[in-house]
Protein backbone atom coordinates (compact mmCIF):
# COMPACT_ATOMS: atom_id res chain seq x y z
CA UNK A 1 0.00 0.00 0.00
CA UNK A 2 1.21 3.61 -0.93
CA UNK A 3 1.63 5.88 2.26
CA UNK A 4 1.72 3.18 5.00
CA UNK A 5 4.24 1.69 7.06
CA UNK A 6 3.74 -1.97 8.38
CA UNK A 7 5.38 -3.29 11.15
CA UNK A 8 5.57 -6.91 12.57
CA UNK A 9 4.71 -7.89 15.82
CA UNK A 10 5.25 -11.28 17.13
CA UNK A 11 3.92 -12.40 14.04
CA UNK A 12 1.06 -10.12 13.96
CA UNK A 13 0.40 -7.14 11.40
CA UNK A 14 0.02 -3.78 12.99
CA UNK A 15 -0.53 -0.94 10.39
CA UNK A 16 0.86 2.47 10.94
CA UNK A 17 -0.72 5.02 8.54
CA UNK A 18 1.29 7.56 7.22
CA UNK A 19 0.64 11.36 8.34
CA UNK A 20 -1.35 11.64 5.21
CA UNK A 21 -3.93 8.51 3.94
CA UNK A 22 -6.73 8.63 1.20
CA UNK A 23 -10.15 7.27 1.82
CA UNK A 24 -9.43 4.35 -0.32
CA UNK A 25 -5.74 3.37 1.66
CA UNK A 26 -7.70 4.09 5.13
CA UNK A 27 -7.72 0.98 7.19
CA UNK A 28 -10.49 2.27 8.86
CA UNK A 29 -12.49 3.56 5.81
CA UNK A 30 -11.82 -0.09 4.58
CA UNK A 31 -13.34 -1.70 7.71
CA UNK A 32 -16.36 0.39 7.28
CA UNK A 33 -16.35 -0.45 3.88
CA UNK A 34 -16.22 -4.42 4.71
CA UNK A 35 -13.12 -4.24 2.64
CA UNK A 36 -10.97 -5.40 6.10
CA UNK A 37 -12.27 -7.64 8.96
CA UNK A 38 -12.63 -6.59 12.19
CA UNK A 39 -14.62 -7.36 15.28
CA UNK A 40 -17.52 -4.57 15.25
CA UNK A 41 -19.81 -3.82 17.94
CA UNK A 42 -21.65 -0.72 16.58
CA UNK A 43 -22.94 0.90 13.70
CA UNK A 44 -25.08 3.37 12.77
CA UNK A 45 -25.35 5.53 9.75
CA UNK A 46 -22.67 8.02 10.16
CA UNK A 47 -20.64 6.13 13.17
CA UNK A 48 -19.10 2.87 13.98
CA UNK A 49 -17.41 0.52 16.53
CA UNK A 50 -14.88 -2.26 16.53
CA UNK A 51 -12.37 -4.04 19.08
CA UNK A 52 -8.78 -2.63 18.53
CA UNK A 53 -6.54 -5.38 17.48
CA UNK A 54 -3.96 -4.63 19.65
CA UNK A 55 -6.02 -3.42 22.99
CA UNK A 56 -4.56 -2.60 26.08
CA UNK A 57 -7.35 -4.19 27.62
CA UNK A 58 -10.12 -6.55 26.87
CA UNK A 59 -12.96 -4.65 25.29
CA UNK A 60 -10.56 -1.89 24.08
CA UNK A 61 -13.14 -0.23 21.07
CA UNK A 62 -12.37 2.43 18.83
CA UNK A 63 -15.16 4.71 17.57
CA UNK A 64 -14.77 6.16 14.23
CA UNK A 65 -16.84 7.88 12.01
CA UNK A 66 -17.77 6.26 8.88
CA UNK A 67 -16.66 9.73 6.93
CA UNK A 68 -12.89 9.94 6.39
CA UNK A 69 -11.05 12.67 8.79
CA UNK A 70 -7.51 12.75 10.06
CA UNK A 71 -8.00 14.45 12.89
CA UNK A 72 -10.66 16.50 15.02
CA UNK A 73 -10.30 19.69 13.24
CA UNK A 74 -11.95 17.74 10.10
CA UNK A 75 -15.21 17.29 11.93
CA UNK A 76 -17.87 20.32 12.84
CA UNK A 77 -18.70 20.97 15.77
CA UNK A 78 -22.03 19.17 15.78
CA UNK A 79 -19.73 15.86 14.37
CA UNK A 80 -17.68 16.09 17.17
CA UNK A 81 -20.47 15.55 19.79
CA UNK A 82 -22.16 12.89 17.99
CA UNK A 83 -18.61 10.79 18.24
CA UNK A 84 -18.72 11.44 22.08
CA UNK A 85 -22.05 10.85 22.33
CA UNK A 86 -21.97 7.71 20.53
CA UNK A 87 -18.36 6.61 22.26
CA UNK A 88 -20.39 7.59 25.69
CA UNK A 89 -23.06 5.00 24.65
CA UNK A 90 -20.79 2.21 23.51
CA UNK A 91 -18.35 2.89 26.39
CA UNK A 92 -21.49 1.58 28.86
CA UNK A 93 -21.88 -1.35 26.98
CA UNK A 94 -18.11 -2.12 27.06
CA UNK A 95 -18.12 -1.26 31.20
CA UNK A 96 -21.29 -3.67 31.38
CA UNK A 97 -19.87 -6.32 28.90
CA UNK A 98 -16.01 -7.01 30.47
CA UNK A 99 -16.79 -6.36 33.72
CA UNK A 100 -14.76 -3.19 33.77
CA UNK A 101 -14.48 -0.65 37.25
CA UNK A 102 -14.15 2.39 34.99
CA UNK A 103 -13.13 3.42 31.45
CA UNK A 104 -10.56 6.34 29.47
CA UNK A 105 -11.23 8.03 26.67
CA UNK A 106 -8.36 8.71 24.36
CA UNK A 107 -8.18 10.72 21.20
CA UNK A 108 -4.98 11.66 19.41
CA UNK A 109 -4.55 13.43 16.69
CA UNK A 110 -1.69 13.35 15.00
CA UNK A 111 1.69 11.75 14.63
CA UNK A 112 3.36 13.91 17.23
CA UNK A 113 0.18 12.44 19.55
CA UNK A 114 0.67 9.07 18.96
CA UNK A 115 -2.03 8.87 16.57
CA UNK A 116 -1.67 5.58 14.47
CA UNK A 117 -4.04 5.45 12.47
CA UNK A 118 -4.78 8.99 10.29
CA UNK A 119 -8.63 8.57 10.73
CA UNK A 120 -10.74 9.76 13.56
CA UNK A 121 -11.31 7.56 16.26
CA UNK A 122 -11.90 7.47 19.79
CA UNK A 123 -10.40 4.59 21.98
CA UNK A 124 -12.56 3.32 24.83
CA UNK A 125 -10.18 1.10 27.16
CA UNK A 126 -12.16 -0.18 29.95
CA UNK A 127 -10.32 -0.48 33.32
CA UNK A 128 -10.07 -2.57 36.52
CA UNK A 129 -9.24 -1.30 39.63
CA UNK A 130 -6.32 -2.95 39.94
CA UNK A 131 -4.72 -0.86 37.17
CA UNK A 132 -5.74 2.16 38.65
CA UNK A 133 -3.06 4.79 37.71
CA UNK A 134 -1.13 2.30 35.66
CA UNK A 135 -1.34 2.45 31.64
CA UNK A 136 -0.69 -1.30 30.15
CA UNK A 137 1.05 -2.71 27.14
CA UNK A 138 -1.21 -3.77 24.45
CA UNK A 139 -2.05 -6.99 24.76
CA UNK A 140 -3.24 -10.43 22.14
CA UNK A 141 -6.20 -12.07 22.48
CA UNK A 142 -7.28 -14.88 20.44
CA UNK A 143 -9.77 -14.60 17.61
CA UNK A 144 -11.94 -16.70 19.63
CA UNK A 145 -11.73 -14.34 22.67
CA UNK A 146 -11.74 -11.04 20.57
CA UNK A 147 -15.67 -12.29 18.45
CA UNK A 148 -16.74 -13.50 22.19
CA UNK A 149 -16.12 -10.04 23.97
CA UNK A 150 -17.42 -8.28 20.36
CA UNK A 151 -20.26 -10.52 21.08
CA UNK A 152 -21.10 -9.46 24.71
CA UNK A 153 -20.61 -5.99 24.05
CA UNK A 154 -23.00 -5.70 21.54
CA UNK A 155 -25.31 -7.86 23.64
CA UNK A 156 -25.29 -5.07 26.02
CA UNK A 157 -25.52 -2.58 23.54
CA UNK A 158 -29.22 -3.70 23.40
CA UNK A 159 -31.78 -1.96 20.69
CA UNK A 160 -30.90 1.41 19.55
Amino acid sequence: MVGVRILLDKGGKIVFSSKRTSESECVFCMIAARKEPANIVYEDEKYFAFLDAFPFSRGHTLVCPKKHGETIWDMDEGEIGELFRTASRVSKAIVSAVGADGFRFVQNNGEAANQVVAHVHVHVIPVRMEDRGRFADRKRFSGEEMRATAGSIRNAMGPA
